[in-house]
């Protein structure tokens, strides 16, 4: 080509019209160039995309190395805060109207000078997601070149747990496709030397690709190094980097840090944890009255608990976005909570129903014949029934347990351990007992047996009033995050908070003091102890519809809300 170029001039004086006529020489050379030439002319001209001059220095021209990975690189001072970055992550990756894979943020100073700094976050693509260790059907994963996370759609089920693992509320779920969805930096047009759609769209150059050292970047997230107001750092070692020619005050704030809103209330989950909780309950106080001595009403407690249990775990699956994947569930077992949550309860499940099994035999026996009795004589034999009580009951202890840590892995305050955990096993503690009164009441109703469940009211009447003034507690935290949910527990959700106070006061406090001064051996003292034990129920329930809605979730800053 070079060639060509050279000999051009010459041609031109010999053939075609005067040098000092633009037009004509353009033609003349058009003329003696062939199609082949003009078409390697037009790709040397145009190598790269158009744009390619507005973002080439903004992506690396090499892949990261072993230790490397790929990060987003966000200049505070260039960031107007316009948003087109977020316009053009939404048009090119199709999302829906409520997706949002980028957004923009503010932060401001309380004190000095007044500062107000517009911050863009994405998927910082973690060196340690809580996304990908959180998901029980491995739908997450990081790639080993790249450091990009992924979401794997086909892989998920829509359980919606990443999107609470996540410190920065990144996965986004999308009720129309039942899954989530997240930010993956373009990863195929990065494959193909084209910027990310944020990083082409920016018109200040803010967003770029970078690559970073992941040691380096563990060490320096460790030490509390990212972003004022943000969640710790040291949660999954986010990768993005942000930086500024002038220092940031320490003092800056999200302009969203007071702004709080109900969560989703997650009902089918709050179902499913109150009535396994109260299963594991119904099953230890029911053994240990029956272990007591306490009438039929003690084993009728086991095998009415074990069906709440199971109705429970039937119920799980009704909160995912996919129900007919729930098989899915404990692919993650090596590191997901919630999958290990689902293979001990469904050990549990089988341990309970042979519990049930030694109380409903007595009953069903003179209706099989010889044969069959010996079988069930063998597969139940009497001196393993305290064993299989045991059994179940350590195994349901195990559930609650993981159930629990579910929630307490995500960092958010109002779901720290002490108070899950609290929770949790107090379900147990208030409901199992009331069940058992309950029954046992009931039997005593009906045989006309004398019984006093002197101890089963005591041991419900401290649970409840211990639970509820640990609940209480809440509402005189003054620092962090638990304010805010005070808030709404005392605005928004103030009906279901009255709801769960009044019915925990009447089912638990009121109610075992009139039967303790009434007894429970009539049919009066029964209804009344059921009563009670079905204002207990829905008080927890309510209790468990404000764990979910109440929290505030970790988060990168927002925007000003109205």
């Amino acid at each position: 080509m070079s060639a060509i170029t050279d000999t051009q001039p010459d041609k031109i004086a010999e053939s075609g019209p005067p040098a000092g006529d633009l037009l004509s020489a353009l033609l003349a050379e058009t003329r003696e160039l062939t199609a082949v030439e003009r078409f390697a002319k037009q790709h040397d001209d145009n190598a790269l995309p158009e744009q390619s001059q507005h973002y080439r220095d903004l992506i690396p021209l090499t892949a990261p190395t072993e230790g490397q990975q790929y990060a987003f690189e966000v200049d505070l001072d260039q960031c107007s805060g316009c948003k087109a970055c977020v316009s053009a992550c939404h048009s090119l990756n199709g999302l829906e109207p409520s997706e949002t894979w980028r957004s923009v943020g503010q932060l401001y100073g309380q004190n000095g000078l007044p500062v107000i700094q517009h911050v863009t976050t994405a998927c910082h693509h973690c060196v340690d997601p809580g996304c990908l260790n959180g998901c029980p059907t491995n739908a997450y994963e990081k790639d080993p070149v790249t450091g990009i996370v992924r979401h794997l759609d086909d892989q998920c089920f829509g359980c919606q747990y990443c999107t609470m693992t996540c410190p920065y509320e990144v996965p986004q779920y999308s009720p129309s496709k039942g899954i989530v969805r997240k930010c993956d930096m373009c990863h195929g047009r990065l494959a193909e030397r084209e910027a990310p759609a944020c990083v082409q769209a920016c018109p200040n150059q803010a967003i770029k690709i970078s690559i970073v050292d992941v040691g380096q970047t563990v060490t320096r997230t460790n030490a509390g190094t990212f972003l004022p107001a943000t969640p710790p750092a040291s949660l999954t070692n986010p990768t993005t980097v942000y930086h500024s020619a002038k220092p940031l005050p320490d003092d800056l704030q999200a302009a969203d840090a007071n702004f709080a809103k109900p969560q989703h209330a997650h009902v089918p989950l709050v179902v499913m944890l109150v009535l396994t909780q109260l299963s594991v309950g119904a099953v230890a106080f029911g053994s240990a009255a029956r272990w007591s001595g306490m009438n039929a009403g003690a084993g009728f407690t086991i095998v009415l608990g074990v069906l709440a249990g199971l109705t429970g775990l039937g119920l799980a699956p009704l909160h995912l976005g996919r129900p007919h994947l729930a098989f899915r569930s404990i692919l993650g077992w090596r590191h997901s909570w919630l999958s290990r949550e689902a293979l001990v309860f469904g050990a549990y499940a089988p341990m309970a129903m042979n519990a049930a099994a030694y109380v409903v035999l007595p009953y069903i026996q003179s209706y099989l014949p010889e044969s069959a009795e010996g079988l069930l004589a063998t597969v139940l034999p009497a001196p393993a029934r305290p064993l299989a009580e045991a059994a179940a009951v350590l195994a349901g202890a195990a559930g609650v347990f993981c159930s629990a840590m579910i929630y307490i892995f995500t960092g958010r305050e109002f779901w720290r351990g002490p108070r899950t955990f609290a929770k949790f096993a107090g379900v147990a503690l208030v409901l199992g007992p009331a069940f058992a009164l309950a029954c046992v009441a009931s039997n005593a109703a009906a045989t006309r047996e004398s019984t006093s469940g002197g101890v089963l009211l005591a041991v419900v009447l401290v649970a409840t009033l211990t639970k509820l003034t640990y609940e209480a507690l809440v509402f005189a935290q003054t620092e962090g995050s638990l304010p805010l949910t005070a808030r709404l527990m005392k605005r928004d959700l103030l009906p279901l908070t009255l709801a769960r106070f009044g019915l925990g006061l009447f089912g638990g406090v009121l109610t075992p003091i009139v039967l303790s001064i009434t007894g429970v051996g009539s049919w009066g003292g029964a209804a009344m102890a059921a009563v009670g034990f079905g204002c207990l129920l829905l008080g927890e329930l309510a209790e468990r519809a404000l764990y979910f809605s109440a929290v505030i979730p970790l988060k990168m800053p927002g925007g000003v809300r109205s």
